[in-house]
């Protein structure tokens, strides 16, 4: 028999376990660390969880998450500044597009931080789509 990791990506001929360890995290910890967890989704705050209480899972947890929103954040702060400098400039069409897609991007984003903020201060983990795929990669 067969069996497929979590991704689907390779074959194994035993199980490989797909559980992650922020599957089961106690109560405590979570009323604990509410707060905090909420505060990891703004920008650059994210450290202070990491830092500020390392042995607590659900701040972990949120914070490891915030951290890479925080690098997406900052790769399309490079992506809009080359597009700036190449691109936008071009007459009208350039800056137009730029200030509709801009606009479009950072909104998103703004509504991503709230959400994932405002499910922490609630007690949730929720993870988004790719990004929370990928928290146990942060070494921290």
């Amino acid at each position: 028999m067969r069996l497929l990791d979590a991704p689907r990506h390779a074959c194994y001929s035993c199980h490989v376990s797909s559980a992650s360890p922020y599957d089961s995290i106690a109560p405590e910890d979570v009323e604990r660390g509410r707060l905090l967890a909420a505060v990891a989704y703004l920008p650059m705050l994210c450290f202070l969880g990491l830092l500020g209480a390392p042995e607590n899972a659900f701040i972990g947890f949120h914070a490891r998450q915030g951290f890479l929103l925080f690098m997406v954040e900052m790769v399309l702060v490079v992506f809009f500044w080359i597009y700036d400098v190449t691109i936008g400039q071009i007459p009208y069409v350039g800056p137009f597009v730029g200030y509709v897609v801009k606009f479009l991007v950072w909104t998103s984003i703004l509504c991503v931080t709230a959400y994932c903020a405002a499910k922490a201060a609630g007690g949730e983990m929720v993870r988004l789509p790719y990004l929370g795929d990928q928290i146990e990669r942060v070494p921290f």
